[in-house]
């Protein structure tokens, strides 16, 4: 009788250990998702408080879904160029936003051989339902009618929001503390893509990329410290449709 006691108590003891440590462990095996999230989250906060040198705020407040891919790397290798870099997007649901769903933001094209190799940020709004129901299929090539158009940046002329009428995708490029906008999918870059990093989300949400920007339901008790913050700015400075 003592003796199972003994091994009941053990056993008890052991689970007490394994719910202390679990967060931990969890915080630790995402730590390079909480990563993303946070840093995603700070180019959002600087493109809120500096309005005249940033994104237009009436595009942020219409953009159906928007990604953030804060460390983006170009090498050059003779005439190739390849970039690639990791990042979040967040879709706008029912006056919220969905968790960060992780993707990777990959290009690769022909160029200049004596280009440099740069690391910069990439900002694309979704204007559209139609370019965020595309994840549906998984990856999104950056080419057609959802190439990465170059959006304007400070405030918006009526020019530019004719221009910009029917446009899928905004793109930009945040480089040396300046941010500008870019094309991708045109001209010598055609190769660009968006790619779903489900190492990621499948063992941290239990779902794919596609599933969390559709708004399916995610279990937020057990996330890391960290993985909410992208949404949480996001729902701060843009939380209600207009």
């Amino acid at each position: 009788m003592k003796r199972t006691q003994a091994i009941i108590n053990t056993i008890c003891g052991l689970s007490m250990m394994l719910l202390l440590f679990a967060p931990a462990s969890a915080q630790k095996k995402f730590s390079h998702a909480v990563e993303r999230s946070e840093h995603a989250a700070r180019i959002i906060e600087l493109l809120a408080i500096l309005p005249d040198r940033g994104v237009p705020k009436e595009l942020l407040d219409k953009a159906v879904a928007i990604g953030v891919f804060p460390k983006v790397k170009k090498e050059s290798a003779l005439f190739t160029h390849t970039t690639q870099g990791y990042g979040v997007i967040s879709a706008r649901i029912d006056n919220s936003w969905t968790m960060p769903a992780f993707y990777e933001f990959w290009g690769a094209g022909y160029g200049n051989p004596f280009a440099g190799n740069d690391m910069y940020g990439v900002i694309l709004l979704f204007m559209t339902k139609d370019a965020v129901d595309a994840f549906e299929k998984g990856g999104v090539k950056l080419k057609g009618e959802r190439k990465g158009i170059a959006g304007p940046v400070g405030t918006i002329t009526d020019e530019q929001r004719k221009e910009l009428e029917g446009a899928h995708i905004l793109a930009y490029a945040y480089f040396n503390g300046m941010l500008k906008g870019t094309s991708f999918g045109k001209s010598v870059w055609k190769g660009f893509a968006l790619n779903p990093d489900n190492n990621i989300n499948k063992p941290l949400y239990g779902m794919k990329g596609r599933e969390v920007l559709a708004g399916k339901r995610v279990e937020t008790a057990s996330l890391p410290a960290g993985i909410p913050v992208y949404q949480e700015v996001l729902q701060q400075h843009y939380g209600a449709t207009k």
